[in-house]
């Protein structure tokens, strides 16, 4: 692979160091201009410094969906959803999606094998992975990359199967809606400083939000982001990131409203790719000789190690109000993401010499999509029912184009001691690519919903969508000869949709039972993480499994009844739901017969039930409160015939010595869905007091839950109680001071109690992903 340049670990320090002290310096001077009034913008009115008022902005609880399917509030939509907004995740210091989305629970992230070329931006949620299923703005986003928030407005997170948007994930979708121009002319800057007591890098983070009025009827806005330094606990990895969106809308108040905006992001990072699995306690190949938490920023990568994403997005929006009650909207969205890729990391450790053995892999994917979303919100009455319809017909193209790279193992020539890797033992990656492939999926679909009101108590809503599904592939090695699953072609015509009865006993409450189906097609690659791997690994399950052509569609239903409850003047929304989420037509290979080659032997399901609170708002106008929690059982059923089967074909797995020992009981029937831990729960809560000071502080915990191939593999390994990712739990605290009415010094300490855990690990758990250890940022924001 091409070769990157990149700075020595011992330089990068230094720079970061420097960097650190002149951009603490001049915080510190633009905190103190600040205090005396410096921003030459402010009104009159707050040049009387000592006459000021504190305005608190509350965080109300959310009360509409961006999609345009929407056709009812969220307090009446029977469906579980979390919207984090904006105030949230901006006073935490979220940097990515995966911040954002600790804010809500049953939310794991996928490292190691399990998101093979993503760190942690591919995740599941509520034990199923849902990487596929990242829409933005209403649009499937494809490919595994890290999306940043600085143009992010809010995230909608609704749970469980729904078919709102086609092809999806048992476990729900998220939707991301980006930052549009507003009326009123309004300024904003950020910048903030982050260090820790390890040896990482400091890190610098700078923002622009600048909105501006052009008339009465248009606004233009511009999102800038400047981003570099290491990554927390970690040497030598480090991220540097510059964003550029600008957007325009005209027509701001009328009946008629055009938005277009371009977005682009390139990130340049040398990435982190954990430590051996022996450095945590209570895992199973846990070293007791060595002091993991001492070991904690230890590098095992390459400093020439490289990750580098271009991300181009341009989006057209035309809205149109047909009558008071009528609104037709149409969406043009192109996007293009070019990722290219050299990343090493820990495999085997050996105890007895503490030596760790150590992976090169190359990763070079384009992903590029195209979709025209167009849709027509109505209300009428039809005797004496009131509607709320969303009508709507979508197309979108998206293709991918990857290329195949070997392992190499041990770049450098030998395995490394655990205690003191050299992260320049080699030089960057001058393995050639063996594989190229082409995926192309078409997607043509057409969908109704309808929220019909019988009277102010009771409400039905629920709908339908078809979508017509063609996936194609293309897969040749470097010098054009066809490999495996070349040809390989699916088209499929799939019908989801959801139906739920709302009962409102007051105004401001809801009860709800529903029900929501989606279809998941074969043949959706085009987020698999492992697509720049060699051979059958690049599109696991195409042969005979659940990817393969002749596999029947996958069916998600998901049952649930639940309450919502807006309180304190629909400032705080609390919401709590029983659900059942089953995963029917799990295809199963296996060896029928030990002289059988692997073949699909049938079909199981997965099953995850439990309960899950949630609560978003302000209880007063000082107080403000985001959090949830979520309590879940998970499990797999199928035939003793089928764990036979796949023991016979995969006897390591069950820990049988060969094929003919699977003639033993060896069940999987029952166990649990790896990574899918029971409790899981998070809270975010501040507070404004009277004279400009604002405290707030948060907890996670993330329950321990069983290690193994996800649910979307085609191996399946039994449950171990000693092969276990451990609980952890993370509390983070805020300090925030309105210096002036403009200018604002905020303080976040995360991790306060420096915990030492696993964020993920790989699905034999040989290595793992560590949570950022206690860190430290200092922000200055600034209103123009």
């Amino acid at each position: 692979m091409e070769k990157k340049s990149a700075k020595t670990s011992e330089g990068g320090r230094e720079e970061g160091r420097v960097s650190g002290l002149l951009l603490s310096a001049a915080i510190g001077m633009t905190a103190v201009a600040a205090a005396f009034g410096a921003p030459a913008a402010a009104d009159d009115a707050d040049k009387d410094e000592d006459q000021r008022t504190v305005t608190v902005i509350g965080r109300r609880a959310p009360t509409e969906l961006a999609t345009p399917k929407t056709t009812s509030p969220v307090l009446d939509t029977p469906l579980a959803i979390a919207v984090i907004p904006q105030e949230v995740f901006a006073q935490q210091g979220a940097r990515n999606l995966t911040d954002i989305l600790n804010n809500t629970p049953g939310i794991t992230f996928n490292a190691g094998e399990n998101g093979f070329g993503s760190g942690v931006s591919n995740f599941s949620m509520r034990g199923f992975d849902t990487s596929g299923s990242i829409f933005i703005d209403g649009s499937r986003d494809s490919g595994s990359y890290t999306r940043d928030s600085f143009n992010i407005e809010g995230v909608e997170v609704v749970k469980g199967p729904a078919g709102d948007n086609g092809r999806g994930s048992a476990g729900g979708y998220v939707n991301i809606v980006t930052k549009t121009p507003q009326e009123e002319t309004a300024y904003s800057a950020g910048v903030s400083y982050g260090f820790d007591e390890y040896d990482s890098d400091s890190r610098v983070r700078t923002t622009l939000d600048l909105n501006q009025s052009l008339s009465d009827t248009a606004s233009a806005r511009l999102n800038v982001l400047y981003e570099d330094g290491g990554v927390v606990g970690r040497n030598v990895a480090s991220r540097r990131t510059v964003g550029l969106a600008p957007s325009l809308a005209i027509g701001l108040g009328g009946e008629t409203r055009l938005d277009v905006s371009l977005q682009y992001v390139s990130q340049q990072d040398t990435p982190d790719w954990g430590v051996p699995a022996a450095f945590v306690k209570d895992m199973l190949r846990h070293d007791p000789a060595l002091n993991g938490e001492a070991l904690r920023d230890k590098f095992y990568g390459l400093s020439a190690d490289y990750d580098d994403v271009d991300s181009t997005v341009v989006l057209g929006r035309l809205e149109r109000k047909l009558a008071s009650n009528v609104t037709f909207s149409t969406q043009l969205r192109w996007s293009q993401t070019d990722r290219q890729s050299s990343f090493t990391f820990p495999t085997a450790y050996v105890n007895a010499t503490q030596l760790v053995t150590t992976q090169r892999i190359g990763y070079a994917r384009e992903n590029e999509s195209f979709s025209i979303l167009s849709n027509l919100n109505a209300g009428f009455r039809t005797g004496p029912l009131q509607h709320r319809v969303a009508f709507g017909v979508e197309y979108q193209q998206e293709d991918a184009d990857a290329l195949s790279f070997p392992a190499q193992t041990n770049p450098g020539g030998a395995a490394v001691l655990a205690t003191n890797p050299n992260p320049n033992r080699a030089g960057s990656s001058t393995v050639a690519a063996t594989q190229r492939s082409q995926v192309s999926v078409d997607t043509l679909s057409a969908y109704l919903f309808d929220t019909i009101e019988f009277s102010p108590q009771w409400q039905l809503t629920g709908g339908v969508r078809v979508e017509n599904y063609d996936v194609s592939i293309s897969n040749l090695t470097v010098a054009g000869a066809p490999l495996g699953p070349n040809g390989y072609s699916v088209s499929e015509t799939t019908l989801s949709g959801r139906v739920g009865l709302v009962y409102k006993p007051v105004e401001d409450a809801s009860i709800y039972a529903a029900v929501g189906v989606a279809a998941m097609p074969p043949g959706s690659f085009l987020s698999n993480t492992d697509i720049s791997r060699e051979g059958d690994n690049a599109f696991p399950g195409f042969s005979a499994g659940l990817n393969s052509q002749g596999a029947d569609v996958q069916q998600s239903v998901n049952y649930e009844v639940g309450v919502k409850w807006s309180l304190f003047g629909d400032k705080l929304l609390a919401n709590g739901a029983l659900f059942r989420t089953e995963r029917q037509n799990v295809a199963i290979t296996g060896l029928p017969a030990l002289a059988q080659p692997v073949q699909l032997l049938g079909y199981g399901e997965q099953i995850v039930q439990g309960v899950e609170l949630g609560v978003s708002g302000e209880i007063t106008q000082a107080w403000s409160v985001f959090g949830g929690v979520l309590f879940m059982e998970s499990e797999r059923q199928h035939s003793a015939a089928l764990d036979l089967g796949r023991c016979r074909a995969s006897p390591g797995d069950f820990g049988a010595a060969n094929a003919a020992a699977c003639n033993a009981t060896h069940t999987t029937s029952g166990d649990e869905l790896a990574f899918t831990p029971e409790l899981s729960a998070n809270i975010w809560t501040t507070y404004t007091l009277p004279f400009g000071i604002t405290l707030g502080g948060g907890a996670r915990y993330v329950g321990e839950s069983y290690v193994g191939r996800p649910d979307d593999a085609e191996r399946i390994i039994p449950n171990n109680d000693a092969n276990k990712l451990p609980s952890y739990w993370v509390a983070n605290a805020l300090v925030e001071y309105a210096v002036t009415p403009r200018a604002t010094l905020r303080l976040n300490i995360d991790n306060i109690t420096d915990e030492y855990y696993a964020l993920s690990t790989n699905w034999s758990a040989q290595r793992v992903t560590l949570g950022p250890s206690r860190s430290f940022l200092v922000s200055l924001n600034l209103k123009l």
